[in-house]
């Protein structure tokens, strides 16, 4: 081979190893960011259907009407209560029924929660809370224990025996609902919200009150509200959110309250509850709860007093808000609540 023929050789070759390389870098740049699940999903408004497909409002009305089910449900979750409370138990009426979701070390925000917005006492109204966490696995670990004494101090935790972490949030929630449908099916509403969250009681209270005179049916409502996001799917794969197309496969999601705060009307929550015993799990409570809703008939209502953000605290910006997220900080939450509550 003379130099010419090296040459063209030498040549040939770093242009298929260039082609290789873009190849390589084209098919990595695909697959990191689900490029291929994005063209591949199926169209939401053409073709959404999730298990159990069968209508599922007929099954609701059979349960609520104590009939034979024509079905079996296929979601009932395999966890017990390792905790009661007899919040609910001898009181005809409750205006508002308060399902905090909390993580089991997080002492310090329910604490500060009891002395804020859950400490229940709202002249002439009946207002209860309760919260929810799962286990470690250690049942004599430093935690339990402290929370067995919380327990014992309080009698306002309901714990249940699954791994408590942020995967299970839907196992919690759905848990959540099984208690206040068996143990509480009488409040009139439900507000579910996490334990780092500014709630105005009050503020809430109002938001039901105009409403309910803007309905006179109100008390056979479906109400299911906070703030409500129309949004698709994450298929990058770096995403602690992403989702695949064998795990859903549809083009967005259905409409859905986020997670960090929202309200049930009595007759929705027990719809909700009764509906997801049909409804296939899926890891994110909130949409779980938005497939849910959607099967059951349920339009979930933006309220824009909800905030899935933290919204910057003033005395003239908070005065309409009913929940802001990100309160992990007990003292500026007692400051705030106290600004607003005690002026």
């Amino acid at each position: 081979m003379n130099l010419r023929q090296l040459s063209k050789y030498l040549k040939k070759k770093r242009n298929f190893l260039k082609c290789v390389v873009c190849a390589i870098v084209l098919w990595c740049t695909y697959d990191y960011f689900g490029i291929g699940d994005y063209l591949h999903a199926s169209s939401f408004e053409n073709d959404f259907h999730y298990p159990l497909d069968v209508n599922i409002k007929d099954l609701v009305n059979e349960v609520l009407s104590n009939q034979k089910l024509s079905v079996t449900p296929i979601n009932y979750y395999p966890y017990s209560f390792l905790s009661n409370s007899g919040k609910c138990t001898n009181i005809e009426k409750i205006d508002l029924m308060i399902v905090v979701k909390s993580a089991m070390d997080h002492f310090g925000h329910r604490d500060t929660i009891r002395k804020t917005y859950g400490n229940e006492d709202i002249p002439g109204r009946t207002v209860k809370i309760l919260f929810f966490l799962g286990v470690d696995g250690k049942p004599k670990s430093d935690v339990q224990r402290q929370i067995d004494q919380e327990m014992a101090d309080f009698h306002d935790i309901i714990q249940m025996d699954f791994i408590d972490y942020y995967y299970n949030n839907t196992i919690k929630t759905m848990m959540s609902f099984r208690w206040v449908y068996e143990h509480c099916s009488h409040a009139d509403y439900y507000l579910f919200t996490d334990d780092d969250m500014y709630i105005s009681v009050n503020n809430l209270l109002g938001y039901l009150h105009d409403r309910l005179d803007a309905s006179s049916a109100l008390q056979g409502d479906l109400l299911f509200t906070g703030y409500v996001f129309h949004s698709a799917p994450q298929r990058f794969r770096f995403s602690k959110w992403r989702v695949s197309l064998e795990e859903y496969r549809w083009d967005r999601w259905p409409d859905y309250v986020t997670a960090a705060a929202y309200v049930l009307s009595n007759k929705a929550m027990r719809v909700m509850y009764i509906g997801s015993l049909f409804v296939k799990h899926f890891r994110f409570d909130d949409i779980y709860l938005g497939i849910v809703a959607k099967k059951v008939g349920i339009t979930p209502e933006h309220c824009p007093h909800f905030y899935f953000h933290k919204k910057k605290f003033s005395l003239d910006a908070y005065e309409d808000v009913i929940a802001s997220h990100g309160y992990h900080d007990h003292d500026e939450l007692i400051r705030v609540w106290h600004e607003m509550n005690c002026k």
